[in-house]
């Protein structure tokens, strides 16, 4: 019957030697780079030389020359000061027709739309004279800007140096 040969392949009689095969260098895929690298450069010049350069917008203003006929006689009646103090606090004071100005009121900041509203309903020519303390916050400086553009008032405003008279006057006030 069946004799020996265990180890032998099943397909067919007697041994056999397996053939052994050797196994090559795997060779790795390779990517050629450069067509790759012209059609970036390519695209990149496209869209270098299509694209349009926009010049800076610049906002001409005309500044007075300071001759004495270009100076504008404003009423101080009409002239609301806002000085903001190195910590943020806000103090308004009216001006007077003859020339002085009314004590400063210390304003919270929740309470100035309001009060600005107010103050422009008793006086439509009313001109606000923005005093900031060159070491206050930025941020704050923004926030006052927004609640006045926030009031419903007409926009006249002019930003001033404020200076050491101001500064005392503030510190006066209790700022």
């Amino acid at each position: 019957m069946a004799g020996g040969g265990f180890d032998a392949p099943e397909s067919g009689g007697g041994l056999r030697k397996q053939k052994k095969y050797k196994k090559g260098k795997r060779i790795g895929v390779r990517i050629d780079m450069t067509p790759m690298v012209d059609v970036i450069m390519l695209l990149l010049t496209f869209f270098i030389l299509t694209t349009t350069l926009n010049t800076p917008q610049i906002m001409q203003i005309n500044l007075p020359k300071g001759d004495q006929e270009d100076k504008i006689k404003v009423d101080m009646g009409n002239v609301l000061y806002v000085r903001v103090s190195e910590n943020g606090n806000a103090y308004f004071s009216s001006g007077l027709s003859d020339g002085s100005e009314a004590e400063p009121v210390k304003v919270e900041f929740n309470d100035m739309k309001s009060k600005i509203e107010s103050l422009y309903n008793q006086n439509p020519n009313l001109l606000i004279l923005l005093k900031f303390d060159r070491n206050m916050k930025y941020s704050k400086m923004i926030d006052i800007l927004d609640e006045i553009n926030r009031a419903e008032i007409e926009k006249r405003y002019s930003f001033m140096k404020m200076e050491d008279p101001d500064k005392e006057i503030v510190t006066k006030a209790g700022g």
